[in-house]
């Protein structure tokens, strides 16, 4: 038990610094860059203490109206997606380390002692609390009737969204070393699919847990065991009626309803990919920012002039392929060809964290807590490059 404990938490420290092909590669630089978009904060807020020192990955949440975000401390904040103002907050005083999620009239946020809590959207007041003794990192997700919580130590579990109880559960078995982190679960009306620190990916019943297959999309390779890990902290996505799943020193693959797997192409990755018109997005746990066919898997492009720089997630806003950094800044790609079209400096402290858009608008939680709403506007060219932002 003690040994699973420490060599968690040696696998995070690796992680930390395993975002290089080499440990003596340096991130590269930034280099000046002709604006051929304009990116613009709309507002900025603050959420507590944001993520703390330790390694956390805490995305926000949006429906509607609102955007959602916590901090490590167990502070749970709502703003007005527009204007930014808060609307309410509430105090749990617990140690979060998984952000939130939120549908329905709940936000749903669980702690590193297993606690999970349902907050109504409106007033930020508990509508229930349960505990499942495990240690969760990603944010407890929910089709309406059934939410779906994801541990650290492999389980799948189903809760009564109106009371928290549990009405299945499903469980894993994990290799000793893994990274320190969990894939979300992905709940698609009926259905669950889910990724695993053991290189498998999982289709289950929401309602009741019922196993509709398991396949394995990575296999451990090499001698050590931190050559081994391949685990599956991306949450797997869905577009169309394809699964596209990524792993750590493993691959990117896409898989059938079914579980069928009709592709796959060699790339080690700790985030979510991403679809967009036809198109597969990775950032790499090096750095590398690529570009796959959909349909056939075959390599379109990449671009590795953010090698190094620890890449969050992928995300769309307006078309446009957006990322992260160490360093704060949002760089905003062009889908089609790869190159870098503007950025824009969020948090000094960095962004881990996914962000999240609803089309228009972009979100962004910097390490920090400075939450902010970023937009983009086409046709703006600059004849003089900007450079980047030097850190005081």
């Amino acid at each position: 038990m003690r040994l699973s404990v420490v060599l968690l938490l040696m696998s995070s420290l690796l992680l930390g610094c395993s975002n290089s092909a080499n440990k003596d590669d340096k991130p590269n630089e930034l280099l000046p860059l002709n604006k051929q978009v304009l990116a613009q904060k709309r507002w900025r807020a603050t959420v507590g203490s944001g993520l703390g020192k330790v390694y956390r990955v805490m995305p926000p949440a949006i429906d509607s109206s609102s955007v959602y975000a916590s901090d490590y401390r167990g502070r749970v904040f709502a703003f007005d997606k527009d204007s930014g103002k808060q609307r309410w907050r509430k105090s749990l005083r617990m140690a979060l380390a998984a952000g939130v999620s939120a549908r329905g009239d709940q936000v749903l946020v669980a702690s590193l002692d297993g606690d999970i809590v349902a907050l109504n959207k409106s007033t930020g007041e508990i509508n229930w609390q349960v505990n499942v003794t495990s240690e969760i990192l990603a944010p407890p997700q929910t089709n309406g009737p059934v939410v779906v919580v994801q541990t650290n130590d492999g389980k799948l579990l189903g809760l009564d969204s109106k009371d928290g109880k549990t009405l299945w559960t499903y469980s894993t078995q994990l290799p000793v070393l893994t990274l320190r982190g969990t894939a979300a679960p992905q709940v698609l009306g009926p259905n669950v699919v889910a990724g695993f620190a053991n290189g498998k990916i999982a289709a289950l019943s929401a309602v009741d847990g019922t196993l509709y297959w398991e396949r394995r999309v990575a296999r451990p390779q090499g001698r050590s065991d931190i050559e081994r890990v391949v685990d599956i902290d991306g949450t797997p996505i869905v577009d169309g009626s394809t699964i596209y799943t990524t792993s750590y020193n493993g691959t990117l693959s896409a898989l059938s309803p079914r579980g069928q797997i009709l592709w796959s192409q060699p790339t080690s990755s700790h985030n979510s990919p991403l679809v967009i018109d036809g198109t597969v997005f990775v950032t790499s746990a090096e750095g590398r920012v690529e570009a796959f066919d959909a349909r056939t898997g075959r390599f379109l492009w990449e671009n590795i002039a953010l090698f190094g720089r620890k890449l969050s997630a992928p995300q769309n806003l307006s078309g446009f392929l957006v990322t992260a950094d160490y360093q704060g800044y949002v760089h905003i790609f062009d889908p089609e060809v790869g190159v870098v079209l503007e950025r824009i400096r969020i948090d000094r402290k960095g962004i881990r964290s996914p962000m999240v858009a609803d089309g228009t608008h972009l979100y962004v939680l910097g390490n920090d807590g400075k939450l902010a709403s970023i937009a983009v506007y086409l046709g703006v060219l600059q004849a003089t490059p900007t450079k980047p932002e030097k850190d005081s």
